[in-house]
């Protein structure tokens, strides 16, 4: 696609994949590289998130060996660092660089889609916006636990944050779409959001008149009977006036909603 900045394994970068699991994938073929620790996941992962940034050593092994002396948590900084060298292939080139005091790594030879997700995300255009969406594959890191509270602590507001972003990017994707008429697109984006956050009310309801505008009156009422049955379990309250109005004006006569 035009526009993309998305750098990929043709290109001779390791692939780091964290929205929606844990995946690596080699440069040179593409197939899936094994990283044996958790621990070595998740440090990969956090610097990853903010590759251009070197993170202090002592900071990384209070990150995920918090209940240790310093002294035996670097050193076990140390042996994940050496169990990532030998897990990622040789063909990626310097991936990880660390020094005496701080560790990072080379952007220039790592393709991290979470990074790619942001970029895309800020640029805005309609390309720009499916191609962050079609990024968000699910929760960052979704899966990944490695049961040390900062860690844990940093991981949620992560992805709090990422998940936001991707609720922004689908809102304006589907404003784009519903104002040049791609009803279709419209539609499959509004159900996207949902599943991302069923309990956004207003997607509901403009689902609701998307389907209606498509000739699929029944749609737009059984996503009223979802919208409400979500709701009354999930916050024990009914629909806004609002989304009752928008069904009296597309419920055909005679057309009842239970």
């Amino acid at each position: 696609m035009s526009g993309a900045i998305v750098h990929d394994v043709e290109n001779g970068c390791v692939s780091l994949k964290l929205l929606g699991g844990f995946r690596v994938q080699r440069p040179d073929s593409g197939r899936d590289v094994a990283i044996p620790i958790r621990k070595g996941q998740a440090l990969l992962a956090y610097l990853a998130r903010r590759p251009d940034e070197a993170h202090p050593r002592d900071k990384l092994a209070t990150l995920l060996w918090g209940d240790m002396p310093q002294a035996l948590a670097r050193q076990s900084l140390r042996q994940t660092l050496c169990v990532l060298r030998g897990a990622l292939p040789e063909a990626a080139g310097a991936v990880i660089l660390a020094g005496s005091d701080d560790i990072s790594l080379n952007p220039a030879r790592l393709a991290i889609d979470v990074v790619d997700f942001e970029r895309l995300a800020d640029l805005g255009a309609s390309e720009s916006l499916e191609q962050a969406a079609a990024l968000y594959r699910g929760d960052f890191l979704d899966g990944i636990a490695v049961d040390e509270p900062v860690f844990e602590d940093w991981l949620r507001e992560e992805r709090a944050q990422l998940h936001e972003t991707a609720l922004s990017v689908l809102a304006r994707l589907l404003r784009l779409q519903r104002d040049t008429g791609l009803v279709e697109s419209a539609i499959q984006t509004a159900l996207r959001m949902l599943r991302i956050d069923p309990l956004q009310e207003v997607v509901h309801r403009t689902l609701m008149r998307l389907y209606a505008s498509a000739g699929r009156p029944g749609a737009a009422l059984q996503q009223y009977q979802l919208c409400e049955r979500v709701l009354r379990h999930e916050l024990g309250t009914g629909p806004e006036p609002e989304t009752e109005r928008v069904l009296r004006e597309i419920r055909p006569p005679g057309l009842r909603t239970s």
